[in-house]
Order: structure tokens, then C-alpha cells, then sequence
């Protein structure tokens, strides 16, 4: 009955809402990704209602107790947009959504709980210390004597939740630890130290339900020391070549592990797996399951490598979310 409807659904005009904004720092991305969805959004398909969650949640919520729309396009990155907070209300309210269900989607967006997922799959992925602000605070030496030991320098020091690479920085000694402690527990109360990889970054996008298809892998070229927020939305910072530069049997390696990130996660409709390449070793640093959807941003570029246009990777998205391969 649900595909019936579903066949329905999108057999006459779709009524699309478009979520985007919201309250995390990473709201301007948000703004840019909603935006250049709504403006490419087919409009003989579809009738399309946007809202910013910070300005228009009351009229939101009221639209969609009233059913006023078919289906929410979560355009939402960071806190409540893509940790599973939206998506538990739309699950409340019967409303067919874009993306990954509520537990995939606070997996993904929380560092630590996907490493240990990862290491559980024997998924390799970057050694790392996790901790709480109490938890520096009250014992701040041993921590960084176990920094020392384990990681040692340079090393990578990340929020555990976010994305956009805000808050994330390298240090390359304790005076770069301490600052950029600082400066990621300004964005979350709990951090991760990982242990620096030198390497080739890369990322694999990827899109489908039952049958996951692998878009062409990205390699990413940044001229700063990573990809960092102004690499990744400021292209005079950052070469992207498509597809990387990389064997095809060390190709094929790759797509069968952004297979198996996704699938254990228990993701949906599509995501993005960032990695790098150290020689012939592969380590996974995260998952995105809302991948930016700026002009700028790695999915539609990927995409636009293997034939599909922004209109019709759009089209792909929805119909998946309707539960139509």
C-alpha cells in the first residue's frame, strides 16, 4: 500500500518542503545547499516550500500537522538537521523525508560512536583519544602524556560532532594541542585527538537503497594543510580531480569500503565517505549522510562525472526517499 501511494505521489506534482538553515554553525552552508536545491528543483514536477528552521520552525510544524506537503527535502547540516533530531519529528509525523533514518543519522554525525562501528567491521580508520571538557579540565597532564604516547605530533584534534571541518585543526606541538582544544570546545563539549595521516585525501559519494551505486571517487588536492572549511567552499583553495588518480584495483578497494561504511551504519538514499590514502593503506575518517548540495560542494561534481545533472541527481534523491529505486 505505501509503494502504491508513493507510485501516486509521484505520478502527479510533488509538494516538496525544503528545510534549510537552522541553528548550527554550519547554517550558512545550509542556506547555500537549500537554496541552489530549490532553484534546481524541476517545477513541472514539483510545487516547492522553503524554510529556514531558525525563522519559521511555528510555521513548519503547523504546515506539516496539517499535511501540507508529500515529502521534506532535509537540506539541514550540523546540530538537529543531521544528527536525527529532524528526522525523529518527521518520523513522528508519518512525513516521508530525504537521507538517513534517526539512528544512522546520529552515528554518522558522532565521531566516536562511528569509529567504533568502524573498528567493529574491521574498517580501518585512524587511531584516536576521546574526551569531555570535565574530563580535560580535571585531568589535563595525563591526557597529554597519553597524546604523546599514542598519537604523538603532528595530530588532528576535531569536535566530535559537526561537520564542514569547523573546529577542526592540526597540531603540530603542545602549545598548537592547547589552542586548538580551545578553539574545537568553543563548537562541542566533547573532542577527539586523531592521530595525523599523511596521505592523499579522498571522497566517495554515494547514492541508492537496495542497490548502492558508487559515483566517480574525488580526489582532493588542498592548498592549505587540509581540507578545511575554506577549502571546501572557496575553490581557489582546493584542486578536485574526478575521477582521483588512483589505480583501479586500489579504486575498487575504496568503493567496496564506502559500501560497507554506509551499509553498517544502516544509511539510506545517499551519503559521502571521506578517507585517506597512506601508500596502498586506506584509513575512513567519516561519514557525511547530508552532503553539502552547494555549486561548490563534492556530491553534485561527482555526479556531474558520471552523467547525472543536478536536476536529476535531485529527482534520484527524492524518488529513493519514497521508497522508489
Amino acid at each position: 500500500k505505501l509503494k502504491q501511494n508513493n507510485f501516486y505521489l509521484m505520478a502527479k506534482k510533488l509538494r516538496v518542503a525544503i528545510v534549510m538553515g537552522g541553528f548550527s554553525n554550519e547554517r550558512k552552508i545550509s542556506l547555500f545547499s537549500g537554496k541552489n536545491i530549490a532553484d534546481n528543483l524541476d517545477s513541472k514536477k514539483y510545487l516547492i516550500k522553503i524554510y529556514d528552521l531558525k525563522k519559521e520552525f511555528d510555521n513548519f510544524f503547523s504546515d506539516a500537522e496539517q499535511k501540507k506537503f508529500d515529502i521534506v527535502f532535509i537540506a539541514l547540516h550540523g546540530k538537529y538537521g543531521e544528527d536525527g533530531t529532524i528526522q525523529r519529528l518527521l518520523e513522528l509525523l508519518k512525513i516521508p523525508y530525504t537521507g538517513s533514518g534517526v539512528l544512522a543519522s546520529a552515528l554518522g554525525m558522532n565521531k566516536v560512536m562511528s569509529k567504533k562501528i568502524f573498528i567493529q567491521e574491521n574498517i580501518n580508520t585512524p587511531e584516536y583519544i576521546f574526551f569531555n571538557k570535565q574530563e580535560y579540565f580535571s585531568s589535563k597532564k595525563i591526557l597529554f602524556k597519553k597524546i604523546k604516547a599514542r598519537l604523538n605530533f603532528p595530530c588532528v584534534v576535531k569536535p566530535c560532532g559537526g561537520g564542514s571541518s569547523i573546529g577542526v585543526n592540526i597540531a603540530k606541538n603542545f602549545k598548537d594541542l592547547k589552542e586548538s582544544i580551545k578553539k574545537a570546545f568553543k563548537e562541542d563539549n566533547e573532542l577527539i585527538i586523531e592521530k595525523y595521516i599523511l596521505g592523499k585525501e579522498i571522497s566517495v559519494p554515494l547514492i541508492g537503497n537496495n542497490e548502492l551505486q558508487v559515483l566517480p571517487i574525488i580526489e582532493i588536492r588542498s592548498k592549505k594543510h587540509f581540507f578545511d572549511y575554506q577549502a571546501k567552499y572557496d575553490s581557489k583553495n582546493c584542486e578536485e580531480i574526478t575521477p582521483a588518480e588512483i589505480s583501479k584495483n586500489l579504486a575498487k578497494k575504496v568503493q567496496e569500503i564506502a559500501k560497507k561504511v554506509h551499509l553498517s551504519l544502516g544509511c539510506r538514499g545517499f551519503s559521502r565517505v571521506d578517507m585517506i590514502l597512506n601508500e596502498n593503506k586506506i584509513y575512513v575518517l567519516e561519514i557525511n549522510t547530508i552532503p553539502g548540495m552547494t555549486k561548490n560542494s563534492l556530491l553534485p561534481k561527482s555526479a556531474r562525472a558520471a552523467g547525472i545533472s543536478f536536476p536529476k541527481l535531485l529527482d534520484k534523491i527524492i524518488k529513493l526517499a519514497l521508497g522508489v529505486d
